[in-house]
C-alpha cells in the first residue's frame, strides 16, 4: 500500500468514526497539552532567567559581597550552614576596604533594607522593600528614572529624606496624580518623592516595582534596625573579562583586613550571577525530566486507550480484512494500514495536543508573572512522541489483522 494513500484511508476512517476518534484521540491529547505546557513554562523559565532574573537580581557585570552565601547549587551540611551563620555582618569598614581595592571598578554601590508601609493621606501599601542606597545603587542595578529624577552623591552626603519609588507604590498611592514633590510617609518617616522608577514587571516585578530607594545616610538615620551594617555591596565592572582579577583583589583586601589565617574560609561571600544560573541549571535539569516523565502516564493511557480501540476496530473489519486479503492483499499491506491508522490517530491528538498546550501555557502568562516560550524541539518531540505511541500501540492490533486467515474472515458475520 503506498504511503499517502495507506493516511488517507486513515483519516478517512478517523471521519468517519469522529466520536469513537475523539474518545481514542482524547488521552494523548491530554497527555500532549499537558507535555507542551510543562515544557514551554520551564523553557520560558529558563530563557527569563538566564536573560534577565539575575541580572534583575545582582546586576549586569557585577559581584557582590555580602555576609554569606545565599544561592546554593547542592545541599549544605549542618556544620557549613554553622559556621556561615557565624560569619562577621558587613560594615561601613568593610565598604572602605573595598572601594580601596576596586578603585578601577565602574561603579561601587551598597544598600541595606528593611520591609514596611508606605503611606500617602488615606492611601497605603503593605509589605514594600525600603532600600538605602549609595548615591551609584541605581547605575549598578541598572535601574532607570521614568519621571523627576534619581539619587544624587549630595543626598546621600546631606542626609536628605527624599526618595524614588517604584511604579506600583505611585499607582497606588497617587492613582490621580503626580507624586512628584508629594511627602510619603515610609515606615512613619516622611520622605519627599524625587522620582518614579521605571516600571520592570515580569516574575521579578515586585522587586523593583514594590520598592523605594532613598539615600543610605537618611536609611541609617530613619528606618534602619542596625546603624553602620550593610547588607551588600555591590561591584560593576565595563567587561566581563574585568570581574575576576576585581573579586581577586577584593577577596584578598577583606581577608587581610579581616586577619584570616591561609587555609582559613572566609567569613563572608563574593556572589554572582552565574551563582544563580548554576543552582537554575541544576533545578531545571531535573524540572525538564521529572515533569514530563510524570506526564507521559496519560501517554501511556492514551496508548492503551487506542490500542483497545484498534482491537475493537479489527473485529468490526474482518469481512474487510478477508475480503482485501482474498484480492491479493500481503500480510505487509495489511499491518501497514492498521499500524498507519493508529499512527495517524495519534499524530492528530499530538497535533490537537501542542496547541491546547500552547494555548495553556499562554493563558497561565495572561494571568500569572510565569513567562511561556515554545521551541521547534519541542514541538518535534511531541510530534515524536505521538508518532511512538501511535506505533507501540497499534502494532499488536495491527499483527492480529495480518493474521486473519480470509476464509475464516470472510465468514465473520
Amino acid at each position: 500500500m503506498h504511503f499517502w494513500e495507506g493516511i488517507r484511508l486513515s483519516l478517512q476512517q478517523i471521519w468517519a468514526q469522529k466520536l469513537k476518534s475523539f474518545f481514542s484521540l482524547l488521552g494523548i491529547i491530554i497527555g500532549i497539552t499537558f507535555l507542551i505546557a510543562v515544557i514551554t513554562m520551564v523553557e520560558g523559565m529558563d530563557r527569563y532567567v538566564k536573560e534577565d532574573f539575575a541580572g534583575s537580581l545582582f546586576g549586569v557585570n557585577t559581584f557582590t559581597v555580602i555576609r554569606r552565601q545565599q544561592v546554593t547549587t547542592g545541599r549544605t551540611d549542618e556544620a557549613e550552614r554553622r559556621r556561615q551563620r557565624r560569619n562577621r555582618e558587613l560594615r561601613m569598614h568593610d565598604v572602605e576596604v573595598v572601594l580601596e581595592a576596586a578603585a578601577g571598578a565602574r561603579n561601587i554601590a551598597y544598600s541595606a533594607s528593611s520591609g514596611g508601609e508606605v503611606r500617602y493621606g488615606q492611601n497605603s501599601r503593605r509589605n514594600i522593600r525600603i532600600i538605602g542606597g549609595s548615591a551609584d545603587y541605581e547605575a549598578v542595578q541598572g535601574w532607570k528614572v521614568e519621571t523627576g529624577r534619581g539619587l544624587t552623591a549630595i543626598d546621600d552626603k546631606q542626609a536628605l529624606q527624599v526618595a524614588v519609588i517604584g511604579s506600583v507604590i505611585a499607582e497606588r498611592l497617587f492613582p490621580t496624580t503626580s507624586p512628584l514633590d508629594k511627602r510619603i510617609r515610609a515606615n512613619g518617616y516622611r520622605f519627599r518623592v524625587v522620582g518614579v522608577l521605571e516600571t520592570q514587571g515580569g516574575f521579578t516585578g515586585n522587586i523593583r516595582d514594590a520598592s523605594i530607594l532613598i539615600p543610605f545616610s537618611s536609611f541609617q538615620r530613619t528606618v534602619a534596625e542596625r546603624r553602620q551594617e550593610v547588607d551588600q555591596i555591590q561591584v560593576k565592572v565595563n567587561e566581563a573579562e574585568e570581574m575576576a582579577p576585581l573579586m581577586v583583589s577584593v577577596e584578598g583586601a577583606l581577608r587581610r583586613d579581616r586577619r584570616l589565617r591561609p587555609g582559613e574560609p572566609n567569613d563572608f561571600h563574593l556572589q554572582t550571577s552565574n551563582d544563580l544560573l548554576s543552582a537554575w541549571e541544576t533545578i531545571n535539569k531535573i524540572l525538564l525530566i521529572a515533569l514530563p516523565a510524570l506526564v507521559g502516564i496519560s501517554l501511556v493511557v492514551g496508548g492503551i486507550v487506542i490500542m483497545n480501540i484498534m482491537l475493537l476496530s479489527v473485529s468490526d473489519r474482518t469481512r474487510e480484512i478477508g475480503l482485501r486479503k482474498s484480492l491479493g492483499a500481503k500480510r505487509k499491506d495489511i499491518l501497514f494500514q492498521f499500524l498507519t491508522e493508529a499512527s495517524t490517530l495519534s499524530i492528530v491528538g499530538a497535533i490537537l495536543g501542542i496547541g491546547a498546550g500552547f494555548g495553556l501555557a499562554k493563558l497561565v502568562e495572561l494571568f500569572s508573572p510565569l513567562p511561556a516560550s515554545l521551541s521547534v524541539g519541542a514541538i518535534l518531540s511531541a510530534v515524536v512522541l505521538g508518532l511512538g505511541v501511535g506505533i507501540a500501540s497499534g502494532f499488536y492490533p495491527a499483527y492480529r489483522a495480518s493474521k486473519l486467515d480470509p476464509i475464516e474472515a470472510l465468514r465473520s458475520e
